[in-house]
């Protein structure tokens, strides 16, 4: 159980469980776990993508590519699934990310291999 504290609390594992409906079959998929106050928005930014390669957050509804907000549920929790895409043959074949939050939270990516 992650504490809540008044800046976000930011946790990256591998994806597990079915893919959302906004998913690309192509990525590398991560549970991003966001713990913060109920009801506080954070902004999150992905950085530090290599050439070719694009980040998206996403949720049942959407993907946002590089950035995204979200509203911390009453639960003091929310998961995004984070997507790593390399988009083009002569990309890198690996890419990280950090992922930054507008409170000054951050996490690493772990590097993906496509």
């Amino acid at each position: 159980m992650l504490p809540i504290f008044a800046l976000a609390a930011l946790v990256i594992s591998p994806w597990n469980g079915h893919d959302l409906p906004t998913a690309t079959q192509a990525a590398a998929k991560y549970r991003l776990e966001i713990a913060g106050k109920p009801g506080s928005t954070v902004q999150l930014t992905a950085t530090g993508v290599a050439n070719g390669w694009i980040a998206a957050f996403c949720n049942d509804r959407v993907c946002s590519p590089t950035h995204v907000s979200e509203t911390i549920p009453v639960s003091g929790r929310a998961v995004v699934q984070f997507e790593l895409i390399r988009e083009t043959d002569d990309a890198p074949h690996q890419s990280g990310a950090t992922i930054r939050s507008s409170d000054g939270g951050r996490v690493t990516v772990p590097r993906a291999t496509r």
